[in-house]
């Protein structure tokens, strides 16, 4: 059986480039197949069309029945146009030149970025030329593409540039020093606070393995000093991310107090190595000692302290404050200085007013505690201001000084009164004279002076005894405040002699009424531990200024008419008068 011919399928025919088209052309005509490349191709005589192919109509815009002639040069814009024209295109675009680039403007204003190639016909001056042009507008977008891509690039390597110096100011700058270490346990980098801190140069710290780097200083744990600090076992057991204490040692031989933190570099889930972070801490260290020495002090002070705000609200307090006062510190925080310190206090809160101007003031102050004790305090107020001298805050020192002011008061009792009687002795009385003498003459006032003696004291004490004549001059003292005004003041200058000042005395009457009084007071029966003793009293009286001009005559005075009074008959008084014998003899 015979075989059927087998049909073969014809190949397409290849389009044809436009060097095929050119061949040839006449200046009239172009090659049967111009149609049929994807380029434009015109012929050209002294720069005006004389030929297109269809590629070419639609480019520039020319119908298929439009005349031509038109100049070529008419079709492009921007400047190579222009040179096109003033040029012609046999000078501008000669045969072998590479392609233009120019902008066709086509019907309608419509703009196509070309690329432009023209070959010479003949060898005339104006002679004729084949242009062929190719639509450029996807290179030129693509063009246009890569550009920005070229630009975006250059942005972002300038951005990536500029990142990579802030990111060396800010490590140099920085006062924490930053080592970053790979896998291997080398120092890959390292800033200038890290290399100043260890005493090391940049350069040599780079490529040092870290445990030669961190090496445990003075201060230590009693064995490791001069070990490795365990920075490199950190890396990969960690704790990351935690603040840890060491305290590391210099190359010079000094240590430091450091606080350090190691950070992993991830990438992705992969670490690529590791941050280590570290800042000397010593003088915070320091700091931390004299702060828990500060509050050690604070809560075991003798002395109560007090701190308190700008407006004055109790803030801190301490044990020894609150025993001192009575009050749980609970009590007084958030209260007001002055309703703690001065409350019931015989202080007023002006004694802080120096605080105005100065920093620091003092006082003494009788006070009562929660439970109504009296306490003597000694207080030093101090103020803190900031810089431009606003109170930050108030710190108080309270001092319980309560036996030193009863021992002074005891001294002070001791020194001015009588230890039999209480009654002003003659240091109270003769201050106490002198004083208001003075007060008399500036004001015109009148001062009494009596004397008096007790009648019969000497048997009674002779009789009954020194205890029974102790508790008769204890009576008698009590008997004498009761007959004058609370401005008088009684006396004893010595065995049984008393004194009464009474000052602003209105007249001699109503002198002789306080001694008529007394006399008739002391005549009443005295109970003397069960028995009876009786005295009566001779008083002698003197004024100022009619019958005196100083202390020291109103006193002699009254003890002249004491004596006149006595010697005629006793339980008298007599004023003093210039009759009066100067010295009597005692009876």
């Amino acid at each position: 059986m015979a075989r059927s011919p087998v049909r073969r399928s014809a190949k397409p025919k290849p389009r044809p480039r436009a060097a095929t088209v050119l061949k040839g052309a006449t200046a009239s005509a172009l090659a049967p197949w111009a149609d049929l490349v994807t380029d434009a191709v015109i012929a050209t005589r002294a720069g005006r069309i004389e030929a297109l192919n269809r590629v070419g109509r639609d480019i520039l815009g020319i119908g298929r029945n439009a005349r031509l002639g038109q100049p070529l040069a008419g079709f492009f814009t921007g400047p190579e146009g222009a040179r096109l024209v003033s040029r012609g295109l046999r000078d501008s675009l000669g045969t072998g030149r590479q392609p233009k680039a120019l902008t066709v403007v086509g019907k309608g204003g419509k703009t196509t970025p070309v690329a432009l190639r023209a070959l010479r016909l003949d060898k005339a001056k104006n002679g004729r030329l084949m242009i062929v042009i190719r639509d450029a507008t996807d290179q030129a977008a693509a063009q246009a593409q890569a550009e920005q891509l070229t630009r975006h690039a250059e942005q972002r390597t300038a951005e990536v540039q500029a990142l990579w110096r802030q990111h060396q100011r800010i490590l140099e700058s920085a006062s924490d020093g930053i080592v970053s270490v790979g896998l291997d346990g080398a120092i890959q980098s390292a800033n200038r606070a890290a290399a100043d801190m260890l005493n090391r140069d940049i350069s040599g710290l780079n490529g040092l393995p870290v445990d030669r780097a961190f090496i445990h200083g003075d201060g230590a744990t009693t064995g490791t000093v001069g070990r490795s600090a365990p920075v490199r076992a950190q890396l990969w057991t960690g704790p990351h991310h935690v603040p840890l204490e060491v305290r590391l040692a210099r190359t010079d031989g000094q240590s430091f107090d450091a606080e350090y933190t190691i950070a992993p570099i991830t990438e992705g889930r992969q670490t690529q190595g590791y941050v280590i972070t570290f800042r000397d801490i010593t003088a915070r260290k320091r700091a931390e000692a004299e702060m828990r020495l500060s509050a050690t002090v604070f809560e075991h002070a003798r002395e109560g302290l007090l701190i308190a705000d700008a407006r004055g609200r109790i803030a801190k307090t301490n044990p020894a404050f609150c025993r001192i006062t009575g009050f749980d510190k609970r009590e007084v925080i958030g209260q007001s200085i002055g309703d703690v310190l001065f409350a019931e206090a015989k202080a007023s809160p002006g004694v802080m007013d120096p605080l105005r101007t100065i920093n620091q003031t003092e006082w003494e102050q009788w006070c009562k505690n929660k439970s109504g004790k009296r306490y003597a305090a000694r207080i030093t107020m101090s103020v803190v201001r900031d810089p431009d001298g606003q109170v930050q805050q108030y710190a108080a020192i309270i001092t319980d000084i309560t036996q030193r002011k009863m021992d002074e008061e005891k001294i002070l009792y001791q020194a001015n009164y009588d230890q039999l009687t209480g009654l002003a002795n003659r240091t109270l009385f003769m201050d106490r004279l002198t004083r208001l003498v003075v007060e008399s003459k500036r004001g015109l006032k009148n001062v009494g002076l009596m004397f008096i003696d007790l009648d019969g004291f000497k048997a009674i004490n002779d009789t009954l005894g020194h205890d029974a004549g102790d508790l008769l001059l204890k009576g008698c003292a009590r008997r004498l405040e009761k007959c004058v005004r609370e401005s008088d003041t009684v006396a004893r200058l010595g065995g049984d002699e008393f004194t009464v000042i009474m000052p602003m005395i209105d007249s001699l009457e109503a002198a002789a009424v306080v001694a008529d009084r007394i006399i008739r007071s002391l005549e009443e029966p005295f109970d003397l531990d069960g028995k009876e003793g009786r005295i009566s009293s001779s008083i002698g009286i003197s004024v100022l200024p009619s019958q005196a001009s100083d202390a020291a005559s109103l006193l002699h005075n009254a003890d002249v008419a004491m004596y006149h009074a006595k010697r005629s008959g006793k339980a008298k008084y007599q004023f003093y008068k210039p009759g009066l014998e100067a010295n009597p003899a005692r009876p």
